[in-house]
Order: structure tokens, then C-alpha cells, then sequence
């Protein structure tokens, strides 16, 4: 009872601030619907919060089991949790060592290319990735081919990541991230409108992804179209 209470003090307030907010402030100012409104907003924000306070008291939780024993599966395994969760400068330690201590297992090579790409070390990256993909180059199907490609374009090299994007091409078929990616190599050779056609294809193959178009961002797709207007 007393935590509603609260919830509805700090809707009435909130709703006191947000009438004095440009455009939109008429709506609170509208009895009972601004109220409603308001407590709507609320109840979102502290719903999110909430979540997202269990996220990271799980991902603490998880990182303190994980670095419990020194070894490289477990600094491996933290790594790749630390990454997944935006955490590329606090992962990198830890992925080194999984790929110092177990150099032939394919995932540890494949995050730490990744952690160092995030990192903007590009020749790290390439370092970590090229002996992956002489031994296997469909890891992770094709992901590790493609972020190879968008190294070698990073470190200006976009005959190099054009190379590569053909390879991915080839072995797992058109995408959507992989047409983005040749259009930006091509841009960088001075090919507009190679590139343009390029940045046009990502959204059909984005729409021709079926079920698995929820794993492609839709920021990509807008950023393709703003990409053809430059």
C-alpha cells in the first residue's frame, strides 16, 4: 500500500513537470488524462529500471562464479559474457589468456578478434581471425569471415575486404550486412555507384531473411538508405 502511494505521489509530480514541457505539455495538462498518461510513463521507466537491475546483478553474479577458477575455458567463457554485454576493454584480458592457454579452440580466436575489432585494433583483429579462417573459414557461419572483411576495410583496405566479402558470399550467400559492408568498401575505392546498388540491396535482402530477419538490425537498413544519399 504504501509503495502505491508512493507510485502516485510521484505521478501527480510528474505530471505537474511535464505541463511545462513544449508541445507536448497540453496533453498533461488535460484533467485525469494527464494523470493517466504520466503514470503510464512511470510505470514504464521503473519497469525498465527494475530490468534492468536484474540484468546486472545476474551479470555480476556470473562474472564472480566464472573468474572463481584460473583457467581458460572459465576466462573464456567470461570474456564472452563480458563482450555480449557491451564490455569489449573489460573482455579482451580475459580472452587473451582463454586463446593463450587453449590456442586451437576456434571460439576463443573468433571473441577475441571481435573484442579487439570493438576496440578499434584492426591489425589485432585480423591477427586473431586469419589463422581461424585457414582453418575454418564458415566459424560461426560466416561471421567471422565477415568481421575479418569489415577489419580489413576499417584498416584501409577495402580491395582486401572486398576479397573477403566475395569468399563470405560464396560459402554462406548474399546478406543483408554483407551488401552494407561492400558498400561501404566500395565507397571507399571511390565506386559510388557500385556502392549505391550495394546500400540498395540491403533492404530486399534484409526482407527476404524470413524468419531470420529479427537478427538483422533494422538500424542497418536505415543506415543503407542514408548511405545511397551520400
Amino acid at each position: 500500500m504504501f509503495r502505491l502511494a508512493i507510485f502516485f505521489l510521484a505521478a501527480i509530480v510528474l505530471t505537474g513537470l511535464l505541463r511545462d514541457v513544449p508541445y507536448i505539455g497540453a496533453v498533461f495538462r488535460i484533467p485525469i488524462v494527464g494523470f493517466w498518461v504520466a503514470a503510464i510513463l512511470l510505470a514504464g521507466a521503473v519497469t525498465f529500471v527494475a530490468q534492468r537491475l536484474v540484468v546486472t546483478r545476474n551479470l555480476r553474479n556470473r562474472v564472480r562464479d566464472l573468474g572463481i577458477v584460473d583457467r581458460p575455458a572459465n576466462h573464456g567463457k567470461l570474456g564472452a559474457l563480458l563482450l555480449s554485454s557491451g564490455r569489449a576493454r573489460a573482455a579482451l584480458p580475459h580472452l587473451e589468456a582463454a586463446h593463450q592457454g587453449e590456442p586451437q579452440r576456434a571460439e576463443w580466436a573468433y571473441r577475441l578478434g571481435e573484442a579487439r575489432l570493438a576496440l578499434g585494433d584492426t591489425d589485432g583483429a585480423l591477427a586473431a581471425l586469419d589463422p581461424l579462417l585457414a582453418r575454418d573459414e564458415e566459424h560461426a557461419y560466416g561471421r567471422a569471415l565477415m568481421l575479418s572483411a569489415r577489419a580489413a576495410r576499417t584498416a584501409g583496405r577495402p580491395d582486401d575486404a572486398l576479397a573477403r566479402l566475395a569468399r563470405l558470399e560464396r560459402g554462406q550467400g548474399p546478406t543483408a550486412e554483407g551488401a552494407f559492408e561492400r558498400g561501404l568498401a566500395l565507397r571507399d575505392l571511390s565506386r559510388g555507384d557500385e556502392a549505391r546498388a550495394a546500400f540498395r540491396d540491403v533492404p530486399r535482402l534484409a526482407s527476404e531473411a524470413g524468419r531470420f530477419r529479427q537478427a538483422i538490425p533494422r538500424r542497418l537498413v536505415w543506415r543503407a538508405r542514408l548511405a545511397q544519399l551520400r
